[in-house]
This record gives structure tokens, sequence and C-alpha cells, in this order.
């Protein structure tokens, strides 16, 4: 590869823009001014995005996989930890696709054991024109990418839009376990999947058939220890990358650390937890789940920096506005639980506002069964929205989140939801939920082993054929 990464075309610059507007509980009308978000030292500009909606393409499957299936030639950058991508390089290699990983830092190398990739070790700001030179030189037509809002992907998806290459967007699955989320552009509150396409699952035309991965049964004891090799090479090789920052810890030990106190925590609230939700399951309660801190759902798609904020706005409109028959139920994030617990923030605030008694914490928890007997959910753009709606339960959203929308999630204040709180409209609900998994999601096991295969099958469906 030629030594091309350490030019930099004067001007280059890449932007991108969020806007936070939510209906909080101090004031239904309260206007959120767009906050400019901008990578790499480029002076800050605000976008403007056109009011004018296009007609939505059908689709009879995942449009981003079609993408995927009829790439001639994929640029991969960073993946899940894993041998996830090097799984996606052997599915798109036999659909004929020429395959080209860039790699960022020591962890990518050790996950990436299937082709030589190119390693990029230049700086910030010189990595849009090494995207730009390798996507001309090589003929790239499609850009894959895990990690939507770390910063190399940001400029990544930047500089792709204004070369009119399609970007394959994935994060963890709406829906877990068995999906990852796959979408064009964007994920999360960024998406506009459910915008741009209609599912027409008898629609003639190329498509992918996918079948369900056999068992995602320790799907989460694999992530882990992928996660521990790669953080692993990470940290021993991080001279090798002297350039890179990482958008987590790179330490081997906090890490450690982190998992050990963990497990001792899921250890000494497994059963403690279990039994303070019997004896909540026959109450009137709300259930709030809690987001994992620095969460891109709640830097980026939220009026909140972390979860502190939301318990506190949670609490006092609780205290205030909710039926006194009615109990509020917190829980732990899973991948909260190595550290820094709510648990004292929710308990002091609770009795200095006179609920104490009325207001619950669980580190441990079975997410269905929990919202099944809860009154209502309020979350900030959780997943577990989606739950609440499978379930037909009340939501209450307070951040950006896909499915909030008339129909689905309560639209007013937080104030008027303790007391008013509809459920959403059943059919209304399902047909939401079977077009965002149809568009979105796609089975497999993300955290599998490297020789387990993706259930990904092209074909050409015919005229009045029948769908799989």
């Amino acid at each position: 590869m030629p030594d091309q990464q350490h030019v930099l075309i004067n001007g280059l610059a890449t932007t991108f823009t969020r806007a936070k507007s939510k209906r909080h509980c101090q004031s239904a009308n309260t206007a959120r001014l767009p906050l400019a978000r901008f990578v790499f030292g480029s002076t800050p500009e605000i976008k403007k995005v056109s009011n004018a909606i296009s007609p939505a393409k059908a689709v009879s499957c995942n449009p981003a996989l079609l993408e995927l299936a009829a790439a001639r030639c994929a640029l991969l950058l960073q993946g899940p930890v894993g041998p996830f991508f090097d799984r996606l390089t052997r599915w798109l290699q036999s659909n004929g696709t020429s395959v080209h990983r860039v790699i960022l830092q020591a962890g990518d190398r050790h996950d990436c054991q299937r082709g030589e990739p190119m390693a990029y070790v230049g700086t910030a700001a010189q990595w849009p024109t090494f995207v730009e030179n390798t996507v001309r030189l090589l003929g790239v037509d499609l850009i894959v990418l895990f990690g939507q809002t770390r910063s190399h992907h940001m400029a990544a998806i930047a500089l792709a839009e204004s070369l009119g290459i399609p970007v394959v967007v994935l994060e963890e699955g709406y829906v877990r376990p068995g999906f990852i989320t796959m979408e064009l552009g964007g994920v999360n509150g960024f998406s506009t999947t459910l915008r741009d396409f209609e599912w027409q699952p008898e629609l003639p035309g190329p498509t992918v058939q996918t079948r369900k991965p056999a068992s995602t049964e320790h799907q989460f004891r694999q992530m882990v220890w992928f996660a521990c090799r790669h953080y692993w090479a990470l940290y021993w090789g991080r001279k090798i990358s002297a350039h890179y920052q990482h958008h987590r810890s790179t330490s081997i030990w906090n890490h450690s650390h982190y998992w050990v106190c963990s497990l001792i925590r899921k250890t000494l609230h497994l059963i403690r937890d279990r039994k303070r939700f019997k004896s909540l399951r026959d109450q009137s309660y709300f259930f709030v789940p809690l987001q994992h801190d620095g969460d891109s759902q709640i830097t980026h798609h939220s009026p909140y920096v972390q979860n502190t904020e939301f318990i506190i706005e949670v609490l006092r409109s609780f205290a205030h506005h909710a039926p006194t028959d009615a109990r509020l139920v917190f829980r732990q994030h899973p991948h909260s639980r190595g550290g820094r617990s709510h648990d004292r923030l929710i308990r002091s605030l609770a009795r200095e506002l006179g609920i104490g008694p009325r207001v619950e914490h669980l580190v441990e928890g079975h997410t269905p069964t929990i919202i099944t007997h809860a009154r209502g959910v309020v979350v900030i753009n959780s997943t577990v929205g989606l739950q609440a709606l499978m379930r037909n339960k009340p939501l209450m959203v307070l951040g950006e989140a896909m499915y909030d929308r008339p129909g689905l999630s309560f639209q007013g204040t937080l104030h008027r939801f303790w007391a008013d709180c509809p459920a959403p409209d059943a059919e209304q609900a399902q047909a939401f939920i079977q077009s965002l998994i149809a568009l979105t999601q796609v089975p497999c096991n993300v955290y599998g082993l490297a020789d387990e295969p993706l259930l990904w099958t092209p074909v050409e469906r015919l005229q009045n054929s029948p769908s799989t």
C-alpha cells in the first residue's frame, strides 16, 4: 500500500449534526437548540435537513444486507471484538466480493486472522485523506463498520456520503440475543431506515434468505473472552499505534477489575434481588431500566450526559406526580455491574423526597418478566423500550428513539405519564416491530466462534414465488 496516509488535503473537514429535543417534565414546550458536533478540528457547521420526505423504497429484506450481497469491493473498518469481521469477510468473499480491511490498533490486528489488513498509523487529522485515497485506489463501493460514533468512523461516514458510497453500519442488536443491527448510513438516533424503506416480503428480485443461529446461549461469555483478548493485545501493542485514541479505557487492569467486580456483584445480588422482585410483582410499579454510562445512546441521542441526570429527573417527577399507591423500580444495566453503582444516589434522593419505601433498585432481574408485571416503563432510549412494545406496556421515552412516535409511546410530559399512561396501539406496535426486525435486524451470533458461518443466502426471487 502506498504511503499516502501522511498526506493531508488542506481544508478537508467533516461534520455531523445532532439535535436534542424531547418532552421534559419541566415544560412540555421547551425547545432545545441543535448542537454541532465536529471531527478533527473543523469549524462547527449546522446542517439543515430538508423537510421534504421522499417516497419509501420497497425492499424484500434488510436493505443494508442487500447492499452487502451486491458489493463488488468492500472496505471493512473496526468491527466488534472477536472474529465477527473474519466471518463476514469469508461470507463476502464466498459471494465474489473483494474485501479489504483497515486496522487502527493492535487489538484490531489480533482479531484479524483472515487476510492481510492495511495498518493505519497516521494522525486523526490525516485519516479522512487516507480513507479517500484507499477508496479511490481500490475501487471500493461499500464501507462496513461497527460503532458509528467512534471518531474515525464518523469521519469515514461523512467522507463516504460526500463520495456517494453507501456505508453499512453495524451495532448490537435492537432485538437480543440472536440478531445484529445492520443499517445504511446510521443506527439508533441516526437511523433513517424506517423512513426510507418499506418492507414487502413478496417483492420479486434480489433478496437474502436468513436463518437464526443454532444457539446464542454462551454469547455473553464469549463476548467477555473476546474482549479480554482484544484489550490485552491493544494494551501491549499500544506503541504501534501511538496516535490512536480509543473510545474506552485501554488499561487491562481496569478491565480486569471491572469484570471481577461485576461477577462478585452478580453473585451477591442474584438471589437477593429475585426475592425482592417476587414481593414486588403483584404490586403497582413503574419500571426504569438504566443504561450504560458513556453509551453513545445517552451522549449522542438524549438531553443527558449520564444516568445521574435521568435518575434525578425521574425521581423528582415521580415524587410529585405519581399516584401514592405506585412504586418505582430501577434496574442497573448488566454491563454496568462492575462500575459505579447508582444505588446510593437513588436511595438517598428517594428518602429526601419522602418516597424511600416506594423506590427499589435492582442489580439483577429478568427484564421480560419485570416488564410483564409493570404498570408502565420509562426509558431514555434503551432497547428495553422495544420489549415494552412487544408486551403492550405503556412507554415513556425521554431521549431520541425510533420507536418514540404517536401510537407507540406516550407523547405528553413525564409528569402526566404517571397518572395517564395509555397502552400502545397493539396493531400499530406489532406492525412496527415486524418492520423494524425485517429492515434493521439480521439473524446471527455476533460473538460466535471463528468457524461459525453466517446463515445468509443471496437468492433471486421470481415473480409470484413464495417468501421464505
